[in-house]
């Protein structure tokens, strides 16, 4: 053993006797002392306890936060699904409002249909609609909304039809331009799927000088498929050829937005489209179907 671990170990060994040996109040004094002197660090550890404590109970706190803030975003959720599905609802409504006013305000004998298809290969050029031979329906009808003119019924089955948009190439309408004595024919383009096309109004005189903005109607030729005075759109430019004039319009109807559109049915006791009515103008957007018929030559 070391000389200093002796004298460490003598000195504990006085200490000891000392303490045993001293007065029971003097002891008591001595139990003071040591206490004084540790006392801070009795206070320092109790103090980090609650200190970890209150850090337990914030951390408790900050995930029951959590929670709740998950459950609020989950009915922010459903509020806003319910405030889409409410708007849906009233756009249907006023939407169903208009077609409703405008077949009662309308001279032609008309008949609501859905477009439930449209054409897979040719988005611009067939829809197919609810409505066939057991509603009244045949080929080379009308099909209009309270905007203007969709197109014609072509192939027709029991309970449905297939429509062929005036945006399609093969579907010509004669039309004349308001406000001239300009006429001419009125047909679609080829167009990508995803590209709205425009409609050609050829045969024009050259001296025409049409304007952009000035409305084309459908001019009613006896004997043809469309009633007169049907809005086809609106002229975009006007272009001089070689034999003629050309005028580059844009259709009135969104046929990319269709859902609803109505059927023109011939009066009673009377033809189909060529006469010369005033009323038409056309019926609202529907959504559309597809279809491949072959289209009648008839305007």
């Amino acid at each position: 053993m070391s000389r200093v671990s002796i004298i460490a170990l003598v000195a504990f060994l006085a200490l000891a006797v000392l303490v045993l040996t001293m007065h029971t109040h003097s002891a008591q004094r001595l139990q003071a002392r040591a206490l004084q002197l540790v006392r801070p660090l009795h206070t320092t550890t109790s103090g980090l306890g609650q200190s970890l404590g209150a850090l337990g109970n914030g951390l408790k706190s900050l995930e029951e936060t959590e929670n709740e803030n998950k459950i609020l975003v989950v009915e922010n959720q459903k509020l806003r699904a319910r405030n889409q599905m409410l708007d849906d609802l009233e756009a249907d409504n006023n939407s169903l409002r208009q077609a409703l006013d405008f077949k009662k305000r309308s001279q032609f004998n008309l008949l609501p249909a859905r477009i439930i298809a449209r054409s897979s290969t040719a988005w611009w050029s067939n829809v197919q609609i609810d409505r066939g031979e057991q509603d009244g329906l045949d080929s080379d009808m009308p099909v209009v909304t309270d905007i203007g003119l969709v197109g014609k019924t072509t192939t027709v089955a029991a309970n449905t039809a297939y429509v062929l948009l005036v945006t399609d190439e093969n579907c010509k309408v004669a039309a004349y331009v308001e406000g001239t004595k300009e006429k001419g024919i009125v047909n679609g383009e080829r167009s990508s799927v995803n590209v709205q096309p425009n409609l050609n109004l050829s045969y024009l005189s050259k001296s025409a000088s049409l304007q952009p903005g000035q409305k084309v109607f459908s001019s009613g030729v006896s004997g043809g498929v469309f009633p007169y005075n049907l809005l086809l759109g609106t002229v975009k430019e006007f272009q001089v050829r070689a034999l003629d004039a050309h005028a580059v319009v844009v259709p009135a109807v969104d046929v990319s937005k269709l859902e609803n559109v109505f059927v023109v049915l011939p009066e009673r006791g009377k033809g189909g489209g060529g006469e010369r009515r005033t009323g038409g103008d056309a019926s609202r957007n529907v959504p559309t179907a597809p279809a491949a018929s072959t289209p009648s030559t008839r305007r």
